[in-house]
């Protein structure tokens, strides 16, 4: 019986409220009473199968309420990612989820949601694994730029091919970018 929650930066699909988790978990109950959330005709817990889903996302950051690109740039979270964060806290400890350990991207909003949800379940003691595989991807020269102001330079087709596709990479980098990443030896 393993419970593993996944705090990433993306997130493909639905939304709770205006944050999301990765969770791939094995659901224990904290009571007999507790079951899964039903609304709008589905069940938000799967209990037909051994594991499941959850996504949950790192709260709103500074830069996400600036509508910038943010890539791998470390930019904390807002109040609102902060309410957002203990919100999706509130909810999963309402479901009753028990998490083994957690696993997060090496970016301070990420991380920052993981201490609040888990704060909010009263789950602090779990074991939490930081990975840069889980970071959002770089963005490369369009870090720290207006999105909207990025759309009319290079047109709504072309930005959603950088931001979706794997084999259309944003324009690169180079070390004179302010947002260029520092290297730590």
């Amino acid at each position: 019986m393993t419970s593993i929650l996944i705090t990433t930066e993306k997130v493909i699909g639905r939304r709770i409220l205006t944050s999301n988790v990765i969770s791939l978990q094995r659901y224990r109950y904290k009571s007999s009473t507790a079951s899964p959330i039903v609304k709008s005709g589905y069940e938000t817990l799967n209990c037909d199968t051994p594991y499941n889903l959850v996504f949950l996302r790192h709260g709103q950051s500074t830069w996400n309420r600036d509508n910038r690109f943010i890539g791998w740039t470390d930019t904390p979270l807002t109040e609102d990612g902060v309410l957002e964060a203990r919100v999706a806290g509130q909810m999963l400890e309402k479901s009753g989820v028990l998490f083994d350990e957690v696993h997060t991207s090496l970016l301070r909003r990420s991380i920052r949601t993981t201490n609040l949800v888990l704060m909010e379940t009263g789950q602090e003691y779990i074991p939490v694994h930081k990975t840069w595989r889980l970071n959002e991807r770089n963005y490369g020269a369009l870090v720290g730029k207006n999105k909207k102001e990025m759309v009319l330079k290079y047109g709504v087709e072309k930005i959603q091919s950088w931001r979706r596709s794997f084999n259309d990479p944003p324009p690169p980098q180079d070390e004179s970018h302010p947002y260029y990443p520092e290297m730590h030896t």
